[in-house]
């Protein structure tokens, strides 16, 4: 079941082991739902569950390059054009949608997930240490305070993708009282509810 991540060896394994989870699990979130569902607001918040898978797109896409080149200079004025690289035009906060249907935004979402993988292997094939320092961007969000590191970026990928993971699980939730164990039966065609889980509940 996807809801767990796989056994893990070292410290870089399990940063891109954990992260790939997490990107897995925001995806599920929109498992067999209408593109009007995916775009709706059911919560208090702006965010929506196509918003989210968006936002995160761009988020992972965008960090994941510095993992890759650490050398490598990234700057605001750098986003469009890495986001484009993904099939998005503009910049995306969770509240805005791009004018894409659910489907076409889970492909762009996969489309920055296979650049977690492209990164674990520049990782291992140049042996990148993870505490190698990286340019800091001169983002208006950006502590100017502190020496960033490929450590630093994975842990923060890590958990924002995880915060907004929790926050599509109350969406998806709001929508239609799917649960994530649900969802995760759901994707591997497991039934739902699992044999005896009324017993393991009560």
């Amino acid at each position: 079941m996807p809801f767990f991540a796989p056994s893990v060896t070292t410290e870089a394994d399990a940063a891109f082991s954990f992260l790939t989870q997490q990107c897995t699990q925001l995806k599920i979130t929109a498992l067999g739902l209408t593109d009007e569902q995916a775009r709706s607001t059911p919560t208090v918040s702006g965010l929506s569950i196509s918003g989210l898978i968006t936002h995160s797109a761009q988020v992972v896409n965008g960090w994941i390059q510095q993992v890759k080149d650490p050398a490598r200079p990234i700057e605001f004025s750098d986003h469009a054009a890495m986001n484009r690289e993904i099939g998005l035009e503009g910049m995306f906060d969770g509240s805005t949608l791009p004018d894409f249907d659910i489907a076409e935004v889970v492909v762009i979402f996969d489309r920055a997930m296979d650049q977690i993988e492209a990164a674990r292997q520049a990782v291992a094939e140049k042996d990148i240490d993870l505490g190698t320092q990286v340019p800091m961007p001169h983002n208006p969000w950006m502590p100017t305070d502190f020496a960033m590191t490929v450590r630093w970026i994975l842990a923060h990928l890590n958990t924002e993708i995880a915060r907004h993971v929790g926050h599509a699980d109350i969406i998806r939730e709001s929508i239609d009282g799917a649960i994530a164990y649900q969802l995760n039966a759901q994707a591997d065609g497991e039934p739902w509810p699992p044999e005896g889980w009324a017993e393991q509940a009560s």
